[in-house]
């Protein structure tokens, strides 16, 4: 025969209940989806690596997680636009090594400030570059390329997926290092790069290994230039900057594209530590960090702190790259 639960018995069982699946961001982060906004247009490395996190970190948020681009000025539109968000952590913005690094150098009013607009909440991950050039180019290797450009000083064209952004910086610092003229086309995303890249529009690209590595494997680009000190794992015939037989690049070239997330300034600590807890629990998963690892991301994390001192040397190295290099957004 059933017994019939007393009252007290049956508030125990569903608070026991309640306290098994309410996650601690539950109560530190409204009841509404967690908004990231990738300040670029959909299918870049950016993007990519927001919307893996957002379906990982989802089961670990109230109501998950969603990605929203709205690109724009080199990522300044977005960024401004989550500077002036609600700080209750339902909005962040997707940063990286231009909106986070470059922009503040580069233009005169970004429409945000790095350290009075924004609450750092985590280092996601990060990215190599290479340096790709078109079929049609004829240089088959770093220092042919770069006879190619001292030969026909300002009309080798190299891409970028906006001002400020890595593959703008990473050849504006080869400028300075060997006083080569050559000329840089921004667009908006690595997409409609990769795609004039492809039909022999532009003739070189540093871009993110995820969004360009397709193409590389496919042949519809050539790599020449691993942009690390280090040989790229997915692409190990590749020869690294230091290995190029330029003796002004005996020291190498390392530039790693970085992303991480922002909140609001304003937005509490006990809040920022919820959102930094499910992030940092959707890395430690292997499913994502398997989708990450699969699309050349290094997964990172850790806690806010790790993002702040990102943001801090980041900026002073890649502000004075461009205050040497005299580079600017116009």
């Amino acid at each position: 025969m059933r017994r019939r639960m007393g009252l007290g018995a049956a508030m125990a069982t569903l608070l026991s209940a309640c306290a098994v699946w309410t996650s601690p961001a539950a109560a530190q982060i409204p009841n509404r989806p967690v908004r990231i906004v990738v300040p670029f247009v959909p299918g870049g490395t950016s993007d990519i690596v927001a919307r893996i996190l957002a379906v990982g970190a989802t089961p670990y948020l109230p109501a998950g997680a969603v990605v929203e681009n709205k690109a724009g000025a080199a990522g300044n539109i977005g960024t401004a636009e989550v500077a002036r968000a609600q700080p209750d952590g339902t909005v962040l913005i997707q940063c990286t090594i231009g909106t986070c690094a470059a922009n503040p150098f580069l233009y005169a009013n970004t429409g945000y400030d790095l350290q009075r607009s924004f609450a750092p909440v985590i280092l996601t991950g990060a990215v190599r570059n290479v340096m790709s050039v078109s079929n049609a180019f004829p240089a088959k290797n770093l220092a042919e390329v770069i006879a190619v450009v001292r030969a026909r000083p300002g009309t080798v064209t190299f891409g970028s997926s906006g001002v400020g952004a890595s593959n703008q910086l990473a050849p504006e610092l080869l400028r300075g290092m060997l006083g080569i003229n050559w000329i840089h086309v921004p667009y908006r995303g690595s997409g409609p790069a990769i795609t004039d890249l492809i039909g022999g529009r532009i003739d070189v690209f540093f871009d993110n290994l995820p969004s360009i590595l397709p193409q590389i494997r496919a042949g519809t680009v050539r790599p020449v230039a691993a942009v690390s000190n280090e040989r790229i794992p997915e692409l190990p015939d590749v020869p690294t900057f230091r290995e190029s037989g330029l003796p002004e690049l005996a020291q190498g070239l390392e530039i790693d594209s970085w992303f991480g997330f922002l909140a609001p300034v304003g937005t509490p600590e006990a809040t920022v530590n919820a959102l930094n807890t499910a992030f940092n629990k959707a890395l430690e998963d292997p499913t994502l960090r398997l989708r990450l690892q699969e699309a050349a991301v290094v997964p990172l994390g850790g806690p806010p702190s790790r993002m702040a001192g990102q943001l801090r040397s980041e900026a002073a190295r890649w502000g004075e790259v461009i205050r040497t290099n005299h580079i600017s957004a116009e």
